[in-house]
């Protein structure tokens, strides 16, 4: 495999910009912890922590929690936005396979990514090659 010089800039940035991603997602949820923590008791303490479920709780209860946890809230709502449209974009492609092979599969807890993958020989071509991105997208 031949790499280009102008390419070696990239491959170099490509894990610092991952792990600034990964840090900056950790120091989010510390700060939602941390601005929310009376919120999240009274109002999301049943909530499984993880790919942004807290802050969607949150945001269901903007009405009722205290403007410092709204904007902190928003803020960390960036990362749910991308995971939301990712899905919605997987969703899509996936779609036709969803209701073909999943469609008496409830939903959550990654049992439609799990229903796909069990089924991944006889999903579309498109389909097949987003399952992957699939599992990355739901997170923790």
């Amino acid at each position: 495999m031949h790499i280009s010089p102008r390419m070696v800039p990239l491959l170099f940035a490509l894990p610092v910009f991952l792990l600034s991603s990964s840090l900056n997602a950790r120091a989010q949820e510390v700060t939602v912890a941390v601005d929310c923590a009376g919120e999240i008791k009274t109002f999301c303490s049943q909530v499984t922590p993880g790919a942004d479920r807290i802050v969607a709780c949150l945001i269901a209860y903007e009405d009722k929690i205290s403007p410092r946890c709204q904007m902190t809230a928003y803020l960390a709502s960036g990362t749910l936005a991308n995971r939301t449209n990712e899905l919605r974009n997987i969703t899509k492609i996936c779609g036709s396979d969803i209701l073909q092979y999943c469609s008496k599969v409830p939903p959550g807890g990654g049992r439609i990514y799990d229903c796909l993958r069990k089924n991944k020989a006889t999903l579309n071509d498109e389909c097949r090659k987003i399952v992957p991105r699939f599992k990355a997208t739901l997170g923790n």
